[in-house]
């Protein structure tokens, strides 16, 4: 799999050193990335799924009433039922619950524990479409104000917000992705395509001082791990830190890095 990201950029990307996975694009080439992800099929959703059951329910029941019961209303029931159980597996996996049992999941979701493979190929196509949810659940969270605007102590503390948002909205089910990627190529390949996104929004975040550096790639693998998922994750839950003992190491890692990077009149 060679993953194309020179979107029709003017810039010839960077790479690291991994031949798969693609270094920096332009915050255009970014959204143009997950575009071309969701039309791959890596990511089954082109619009949010109603948010709880409750939801799903009045929206199946008004569907229902105008379809004909014989044709279309048993297609909407299957239909219903089959996002019943990703939305289902979604809400165990935000309560903490990382790895459900069938039984668990069809409880939930109203459905019969044997109609659950029905409705997949397996529960390895179960937990992809979950994270597809997911992923499209947090896109919106992704955003940085302001990219690339402002003093440098600005621009640090926005980048660690917006890590921290996603960090903290997607714990859970960054875990689950995490653990199950080993397993399943295509949550692999959406993890490395939401890397290339991170990645090209630091860059551009932080393009002063990446290019004064003597080694920009370096310094930006740096960084990368600073604010990562598996950083994150060492510190709340095998350090027992909170968020603003996070916060604060987050922020003076970045600011040790960038600084001597910067001349003083950038500062002001």
């Amino acid at each position: 799999m060679d993953m194309e990201v020179a979107l029709g950029s003017t810039v010839t990307p960077s790479r690291v050193e991994h031949p798969e996975c693609a270094g920096t694009v332009s915050a255009a080439d970014a959204t143009a990335i997950m575009e071309q992800i969701i039309d791959r099929g890596m990511s089954s959703f082109g619009a949010p799924l109603p948010s709880d059951l409750t939801d799903l329910t009045a929206d199946i029941t008004a569907d229902i009433a105008a379809a004909d019961e014989a044709t279309d209303g048993r297609s909407l029931r299957r239909s219903h039922n089959r996002t019943a159980v990703i939305i289902s597996l979604f809400h165990l996996i935000r309560e903490g619950s990382l790895d459900p049992s069938v039984p668990e999941i069809a409880d939930r979701a109203g459905v019969s524990h044997r109609s659950v493979f029905r409705y997949f190929d397996d529960l390895n196509d179960l937990v992809r479409l979950t994270l597809d949810h997911a992923v499209n659940e947090t896109m919106s969270l992704r955003t940085i104000p302001d990219l690339g605007v402002g003093p440098l102590e600005r621009r640090i503390d926005i980048y660690v917000e917006t890590r921290l948002r996603v960090h903290i909205q997607a714990y859970t089910v960054s875990r689950v992705a995490h653990i199950k990627a080993q397993k399943i190529p295509s949550i692999e390949e959406g993890l490395r395509a939401l890397t290339v996104i991170t990645r090209s929004q630091m860059v551009e975040h932080f393009a002063a001082e990446c290019d004064h550096s003597s080694d920009r790639e370096m310094l930006v693998d740096a960084l990368m791990v600073l604010t990562s998922f598996e950083a994150y994750d060492y510190q709340r839950r095998l350090l027992g830190h909170g968020m603003e003992r996070i916060r604060h190491v987050w922020h003076n890692s970045l600011a040790a890095q960038l600084t001597p990077l910067t001349s003083p009149t950038s500062l002001t």
